[in-house]
């Protein structure tokens, strides 16, 4: 009767730790959680145990939640109930064990991966400008990135992937930068009344002729007239710079469609 209650406290243990992850389907979105400390008490003293938990709720991908180390951690457990209800608890406790072993080999896929995903999206965040595009957002994803790198540095699996999910989550709002003119023609004044304040007013351009300054910086040592920026000439080749991160590249060609900036 002592062996009982020496051995069914570690049994419960790991059955805590995986009956808490879900099942191996489809339809399933959580993510595995770590068991929470067990106590227990009896005629004898009893063995207790515990790991750093930090339950997550997001969606893990199925491919990633149902991984190799996951389902051998199911199979496991399955037996180590098995061997418990026999009364075979040496065999139940071996069962366990190696069960919880491999349950903690699938948080570290599974962190893996998510790190893998949030690094590379934070370079494609920096390929569209995101910075300069949405300063704030960018910000707490690189907040939370590095909170990721550190829990994931320390081993905190859990923890790691709940920040690095948040960097993802972040960044999936981001759209492509849009791609505009950088260069532009200045054309005859009688046919198109081209000059800087009408340039930056086009809908292509800046979309507000208040911005014509922008165009007068960028040139202002190829104009005729440094001094007098409502002088501008046809024929001469304007550089229109960025200045919310979007992507300007090429000359402005008449009938193209561009998008509105």
């Amino acid at each position: 009767m002592k062996k009982l209650f020496f051995v069914a406290p570690i049994v419960f243990l790991c059955a805590a730790h995986l009956f808490a992850r879900p099942a191996p389907d489809e339809s399933s979105s959580a993510a595995p959680l770590d068991s929470a400390p067990v106590e227990t008490s009896g005629d004898a003293a009893l063995a207790t145990a515990s790991r750093e938990s930090t339950p997550f709720t997001f969606t893990v991908p199925a491919d990633l939640r149902n991984n190799q180390y996951y389902l051998e951690s199911v199979r496991l457990n399955k037996l180590a109930q098995e061997m418990y209800d026999e009364g075979d608890y040496d065999a139940s406790t071996t069962y366990a064990q190696e069960a919880l072993s491999y349950a903690e080999l699938s948080d570290k896929y599974v962190a893996d991966h998510t790190m893998i995903n949030a690094e590379a999206k934070l370079t494609w965040a920096e390929s569209i400008h995101a910075a300069a595009r949405y300063p704030d957002e960018y910000s707490q994803a690189q907040a939370y990135w590095e909170e990721a790198s550190g829990e994931y540095a320390a081993e905190h699996w859990n923890a790691a992937i709940a920040a690095a999910q948040k960097t993802l989550e972040l960044l999936s709002a981001f759209g492509e930068a849009p791609r505009l003119p950088g260069l532009y023609t200045v054309r005859g004044w009688e046919a198109t009344k081209d000059c800087l304040w009408n340039i930056a007013a086009m809908p292509w351009a800046y979309n507000d002729p208040f911005k014509w300054t922008v165009i007068y910086e960028a040139n202002k040592s190829i104009l005729p007239r440094p001094d007098e920026p409502d002088l501008v000439y046809p024929g001469l080749t304007l550089t229109l710079p960025s200045v919310k991160g979007e992507i300007r590249e090429g000359m402005w060609l008449e009938g193209a469609e561009y998008p509105d900036f």
